[in-house]
């Protein structure tokens, strides 16, 4: 293993090669972004399985980086060369005290997937079940734990270059650093197996595989083997009956069901996490979990409404007061970029919505003004994204809005409008009894007090002293502009009446210096660039 100042080098060396040089320099902004982009996804593969799984983790925060960068990252493919199968013996040994040979009739040398963090084999228990054994890369934890801290020291030595693309430097690469911990706990994965599992029972569509917990430690899992169709491969999809339109529609509405019943989902749901068996839609692959806290989900439910009601005004307030402020926003300029924002969808109805591209407007808007989203919210519009992308290679003409539409008015578990309880009810028929009761003596006052001029109106402007001294300029060029005409026409007046018959140089010099004035004031006034 490698020291710490041997691979922080490497990983500046490979960064450098990749002609990463230049972002201390320019702050990304050069004429060629997306091949920048695309070049810091190869520096990633380069720089091995630990840097592959750092660019995962950071395609599931589209709140960190641009999207053409978000886009490369999502690119990164989650495979690696295996690793041999005595490694396998021997991690399974010291996790459990036991031999393969202790637990196992068989074992598969031959590894049926190979990803980044961990290794999977096909193999038979004692018992006769057919089950998988996921075991964890040698060192992938110390490696991967160490590079984030080297990236994230990397980046720190640049924070002009991360200050406009990173709303918190360190606090997104420490969100990085804890979600890397729990996914390298198998154990976490064992129970949200068990947890979805026990969610989605009566859901005769949907399933998982089933962990064998005396089996599961941190660094390995056996679970369940499931077979079917993987990878969502369309061509076995239409040699095995299936039709597509009915498999993406099952999709959406798991997924719809698991954010807004459950408040808890699959947050990486890309085809190489689903299989097809037996009519089910089986989720594998439990690393990355949203769990949405109960404001998040009574906000998405109020935006769920919003949806059914067509109203894009009511969306974009209640995605902006998820939102926490890190800074003082310019709200006057904010408000300017909300109504640009509201004008380039108000024209659409929600089939022509595309997702992904809405949650990257929302994102961008939120990340310009230093305004942090939620981090479940954050992963429940990744994992949108991806599931968008699937549906439409299934099934183009399907839109997730319109079929969230249906689920929430057909849904038990959403209600279409608020609730009002009896009590809530008596309530504001009292307040609105009294209310009606004072509103003849109010509007009585209110008469009184504009027929005697007492009444007073309070405006507030954004931007008011700003504003102010503006009005103050304008006044005071006005007020300059008849003082000179006065001086003019005081001189004119001074020439008819003069009695002697010469020039008046009084006369002469109130004219020139009205002159003088007046010119000052245009070339001021073109100066301003007002005229």
């Amino acid at each position: 293993m490698k020291s710490n100042r041997e691979r922080l080098r490497e990983i500046a060396s490979v960064l450098a090669s990749y002609g990463f040089g230049h972002i201390y320099r320019t702050r990304l902004r050069t004429k060629h972004k997306e091949q920048d982009a695309r070049n810091l996804r190869l520096a990633f593969e380069e720089l091995g399985p630990s840097f592959i799984k750092i660019g995962q983790i950071i395609s599931t925060r589209q709140d960190l980086l641009p999207p053409n960068y978000i886009n490369e990252m999502s690119k990164l493919r989650d495979d690696a060369p295996p690793f041999p199968f005595s490694e396998i013996s021997r991690i399974f040994h010291e996790e459990f005290k036991e031999s393969l040979d202790d637990v196992f009739e068989w074992v598969d040398e031959k590894p049926i997937a190979s990803a980044s963090v961990a290794q999977v084999h096909k193999a038979k228990l004692l018992t006769g079940e057919d089950v998988v054994i996921k075991v964890q890369r040698p060192e992938i934890e110390e490696n991967l734990l160490r590079d984030i801290k080297l990236f994230s020291r990397i980046v720190s030595m640049a924070p002009e270059t991360v200050k406009e693309m990173l709303v918190d430097v360190e606090a997104a690469f420490k969100e990085i650093e804890e979600t890397t911990k729990r996914e390298l706990d198998f154990r976490n994965e064992g129970q949200a197996l068990i947890k979805f599992k026990q969610l989605n029972k009566e859901n005769d569509a949907v399933s998982v595989p089933t962990p064998y917990l005396p089996y599961t430690s941190k660094r390995v899992l056996v679970e369940d083997y499931v077979g079917g169709i993987r990878s969502l491969n369309l061509q076995q999809i239409r040699e095995e009956g299936y039709i597509k339109k009915d498999i993406a529609e099952k999709l959406v509405f798991s997924i719809l069901s698991q954010v807004f019943k459950d408040g808890y989902f699959h947050g990486d749901p890309h085809p190489g996490n689903i299989i097809l068996s037996d009519n089910k839609i089986v989720f594998i692959d439990f690393g990355i979990i949203g769990e949405l806290s109960e404001a998040v989900k009574k906000d998405l439910i109020k935006m769920m409404r919003a949806i059914v009601f067509e109203d894009i005004d009511q969306l974009m307030n209640l995605l902006l007061q998820m939102a926490i402020m890190k800074e003082k926003v310019d709200r006057f300029q904010f408000s300017e970029d909300l109504d640009d924002f509201y004008q380039s969808y108000v024209s659409k109805s929600f089939g022509q919505i595309d997702l992904s591209s809405f949650f990257s407007d929302v994102l961008h808007v939120t990340r310009k003004y230093k305004m942090v989203m939620p981090n479940d919210f954050i992963l429940l519009a990744k994992s949108l994204t991806i599931l968008e992308g699937v549906v439409t290679d299934l099934h183009p003409d399907i839109n997730i809005l319109e079929i969230a539409s249906d689920y929430i008015k057909s849904s038990d578990d959403i209600e279409i409008f608020e609730s009002f309880s009896s009590a809530k009810v008596k309530m504001s028929a009292y307040q609105l009894a009294m209310d009606s009761i004072k509103f003849p003596s109010s509007l009585k006052r209110a008469l009184d007090t504009v027929n005697n001029g007492r009444l007073m109106v309070h405006i507030d402007l954004v931007h008011f002293d700003e504003k102010w001294r503006e009005v103050n300029k304008m006044v005071n060029r006005l007020v300059f502009a008849v003082i000179i005409a006065a001086l003019i026409l005081a001189s004119a007046i001074i020439f008819v009446m003069a009695e002697a018959a010469g020039v008046s140089i009084f006369a002469i010099i109130i004219f020139i210096g009205a002159g003088v004035m007046g010119l000052w004031l245009l070339i001021s006034i073109i100066k301003s660039g007002t005229l």
